[in-house]
């Protein structure tokens, strides 16, 4: 009863501060999928899989409201929905298994009231125990028809899980192949290092971006979005000329330039960091003009470790 009271306070809080918007089709879903999860008997078997689902829709349901038109929003109300649905698929299991318990305490105590009647009248007891046989025969049917049914369905989430990570795999490939077109692409230990010259980005000692860099930067961002489960790290380098400070400071505007335009273009902003490396990591010798404008760059890296939405 508490579970869908506070869906229904949810639903509310919705309604009023955010009927102007009209939810994205994911929190539709997501909400219809923990209606069907929180009502009958699913809540009182797996009450802990139900709450996992009400929180991550409450997660979607506060960010709708304060960006109800993002990519996060979607997100977060697709995980609510996949928690919704795998707390349904638990609770029929956990069904099955209880009725099954249940057929075998029924079967243990026939046999304990056959002894006793056996002992009365071996006659009687006898076809009593036929048919008790009879009835067992069919509880076992059921029971192993009921554990095909389970695996059936263990099976089947099995395979979408398989289906879901091939399709993430699949659009992570993809969007390096497109980064490769517009950028130097390279595997490190920390990841997926994409090296934009800086020259092609800002102005000489400036951090704002040119107008004439916004069109690819908007590419990259473009083929980032197909990869927005994975942690960034946007990089900023200079050359050796001017003082330290200067360096880490230019560095670190231009890095948080880039992070604030990808964040414009839809990518998450609690998944992107902005950091200034000022002079200290030269690729190149900063003795000749090449060098140097090697050495003025940002890397955007691109984490292996997935970010693992809380429940």
């Amino acid at each position: 009863m508490k579970t869908i009271q506070a869906y229904i306070v949810i639903m509310i809080a919705t309604l009023f501060a955010g009927c102007a918007t009209m939810p994205p089709k994911e929190l539709t879903d997501a909400r219809a999928a923990y209606k069907l999860a929180s009502e009958g008997q699913v809540g009182q078997l797996v009450p802990a899989e139900v709450h996992k689902a009400h929180e991550a829709l409450a997660a979607a349901e506060q960010s709708f409201q304060k960006e109800p038109t993002s990519y996060k929003t979607k997100d977060l109300a697709y995980i609510a929905q996949r928690k919704a649905e795998l707390a349904i698929a638990l609770g029929d299991m956990a069904a099955d298994k209880a009725s099954k318990d249940a057929a075998n305490a029924d079967f243990e105590k026939k046999q304990t009231e056959l002894l006793k009647q056996g002992k009365q009248d071996l006659s009687a007891s006898e076809k009593k125990t036929a048919e008790t046989l009879a009835a067992m025969a069919a509880d076992k049917a059921n029971r192993e028809k009921s554990d095909v049914d389970q695996q059936r369905r263990q099976a089947e989430l099995d395979k979408q899980g398989k289906q879901d990570l091939s399709a993430s795999e699949k659009r992570t490939a993809d969007a390096l192949a497109e980064l490769a077109k517009l950028a130097a692409v390279k595997e490190e230990a920390r990841g997926v290092v994409v090296t934009l010259s800086g020259s092609v980005l800002f102005r000489s000692g400036e951090s704002k971006l040119m107008s004439s860099a916004k069109a690819k930067l908007t590419q990259v961002a473009n083929a980032l979005l197909a990869v927005r489960a994975h942690n960034l790290i946007v990089e900023g380098h200079t050359d050796s000329r001017g003082s330290e400070s200067y360096n880490q400071d230019l560095s670190q505007r231009r890095a948080e330039e880039v992070r604030t335009y990808l964040v414009k273009r839809g990518y998450p902003a609690d998944r992107i960091q902005a950091s200034g490396k000022g002079k200290g990591s030269p690729i190149a010798d900063n003795a000749s003009p090449e060098g140097r404008a090697n050495n003025r760059r940002v890397e955007i890296v691109i984490e292996r470790e997935l970010q693992k939405s809380s429940p």
